[in-house]
This record gives C-alpha cells, structure tokens and sequence, in this order.
C-alpha cells in the first residue's frame, strides 16, 4: 500500500479534476421549498441515445469530501450545555462561549455593546445561558470565538443567506452544527483508532491497547535535558512530574514518586532516539536549546506575540477587536501558570 502522503496527492488531484468537471456541468438551483438542488447536465444516456440531465439533492461527494477533511484538521469538538458534566457550574458550557464570542466578534468594536443584549437574549432563549452571559463567560477562554469561523464558513457555504438570518437562528444553527461536528470527529476517532488498535472479541471490535502515556514521557525527557534550575542544575524529577500533572500515589514517598518519573523521562528518551537516532537526538536537542535561548531574549510582549500567532494564527491587533488588550495579557498570564524556569 501506498504511504499516506502519496495517496493523498493522488486524491487531491482527482478530487480537483472532479470538481473542475462538476462546475462545468452543474447548475445550482433553490426549488420552490427552499432546498438548493444540483442540474447535472449531460449525465447518463439515455435508452432514446442522448445525455439528459440529471437533478441531484444534497450535498455533491466534492463537498463532502472538503467538510470530512476541513474537520479531520482543523475541527474541534467543543462541549455543549446539554454535555456539561455539571449542571450547577454558573459558567457557560464551551460551545455557548465560543458562539457569545464569535458573535461579538463579527460586529464592529463600536456596537458591540449595543448588540449584546440582542445576543444575550437568543442565547437565553435557546437556554445556552442562564441571566447574564457575559457574567457567564468563560473570559479565559476567548479564542474559542475565532475557532468558530470555520464552522461558520462552513455554513455560509450551503446557506448564502446566513449572515442575514436573526440573532437566534444564527446562533441555533451554529449550536447544533457543533454538535454534529462533535459527533462526526468521536466518529472518525473511533474509525482510526480501530484501525491501528482495535481486536476482534469481547468489546464488538473497539480500541482495547493504546498507548496513553507517550506524550508525556516525552515531555518528561525534554523538560529534563532542557530546563535547569536557579543554580543550573536538571529539573528535579518532582518539579517535572508536577509539570505534567502526574500526581503521588497515595501515601507515596517522595524517593518511589522521583523514580517513577525518571523512568517516565527514560522511556521518554528513548522514543526520541528511536525516532530520530543517536545523532539525530543530539542534534533535535541543540536546536531546541538554541531556541529556547532565542526565546529568553525576547519580552514579555514579543512572547505573548509569537504564542498568539503560532497557537491561534491571529496576530495580537485582531484579537483585541473582541477582547481588552489587559483581558489578553491575563489570560496568557494564566496559561502560562508556574514556568519551569520560576518552579
């Protein structure tokens, strides 16, 4: 079988050349209930000897195929309200502030306040909030807004009309497409993971072995070769397994608890010099020393900068289009919570 990568170019190119032959023979009309329909011209012969034309309904496989790989890459699932695991939580569920702040993103800075209670009150009514959404919000969580715009895209593409629908069905829309986005991504998770790990038994073909702990044994090597204390010493095991949210086992010592994660950090090692080999390791971890030198040089500013761009692909000017620069500054603040470097 063919590598991925090689696969893909091929189906890229036949799904160009499909869309190419679809456009030159497709009319795109609306019937009378509103459902936009495809004229296939020139389709299959007929018994009398010549192509006729064809009415398709529904979405083309050139369409389905860009939605399943726009969100195999770049969709997200995001919980909902009636997912929340606690229905006492005085805050928003994911989905509800992602939407409150895609909505504000897409007015202008000047009346955003005045379309607040507009979209305040749809969100009330559909029940994505209780009283006051803003209150609600999880203002941490404000970039969720721009992962939003695909979703939206998405739907624009199939309704031309969107942007012109009201407050509330706009944003019942976007609600319920993230739940299908949910569902289609637990889909495709759980089709992949069969693929590479699934059995034949007991649990009807699902993932039984999976590697769970790889990440962060990767993690735990790097942040042992990389950081150094104060004093330029390797980051105590301790510190590193608190980085990474490994807590002690009940009752245990602090000498089993650093074992455990020097072995961690070992494994971790050792998967980067499979991958890479002995030289490539050396090399891999040079340049990342190199680049975290580059990245003490740089302020406070120029950090919170280059983490915008490479995380979110936003640069900081558009950000503050839907959210107080000081809001922003906490925020990174927040993410970046106790560095190696201050622990």
């Amino acid at each position: 079988m063919e590598s991925i990568p090689a696969n893909l170019e091929s189906l890229l190119r036949s799904l160009a050349g499909d869309a190419l032959e679809e456009n030159q023979n497709t009319t795109r009309i609306r019937h009378s209930s509103g459902q936009v329909m495809r004229l296939l011209l020139n389709a299959k012969r007929t018994e009398q000897g010549y192509r006729g034309a064809e009415v398709l309904v529904g979405p083309s496989r050139t369409e389905e195929t860009y939605v399943a790989a726009l969100l195999a890459l770049q969709g997200e699932e995001m919980e909902r309200e009636r997912d929340k695991k606690s229905c006492q939580s005085d805050k928003m569920a994911r989905a509800s502030n992602a939407i409150l702040f895609f909505e504000l993103m897409r007015r202008p800075k000047e009346s955003r306040n005045r379309d607040l209670g507009d979209i305040g009150q749809a969100m009330k009514d559909l029940g994505l909030s209780k009283e006051d959404p803003l209150g609600e919000a999880r203002n941490r969580e404000f970039f969720d807004g721009f992962k939003l715009s695909l979703v939206y895209e998405l739907l624009r593409y199939f309704r031309p009309k969107l942007d012109d629908a009201g407050e509330k069905e706009r944003i019942e829309l976007l609600e319920r497409t993230i739940g299908y986005v949910n569902e289609y991504l637990k889909a495709l998770r759980r089709l992949t993971d069969f693929l590479q790990y699934g059995e034949t038994g007991a649990y009807q073909g699902l993932a039984t072995k999976r590697v769970t702990q790889a990440g962060k044994q990767v993690q735990a090597a790097e942040l042992r070769e990389l950081v150094r204390t104060e004093r330029g010493t390797p980051l105590p095991y301790g510190k590193i397994g608190a980085l990474l949210g490994e807590k002690p086992a009940p009752g245990q010592a602090d000498r089993s608890y650093d074992g455990r994660i020097r072995e961690m950090a070992k494994l971790g090692k050792g998967i980067l010099k499979d991958a890479l080999g002995e030289q490539g390791y050396r090399d891999y971890m040079e340049e990342r020393r190199a680049e975290l030198e580059r990245w003490k040089a740089l302020s406070k500013e120029e950090q919170n900068e280059l983490q915008m761009e490479e995380n979110f692909g936003i640069a900081p000017e558009d950000a503050y289009v839907i959210v107080d620069e000081q809001d922003y500054r906490d925020y990174m603040e927040e993410k970046r919570g106790e560095s190696p470097e201050k622990s």
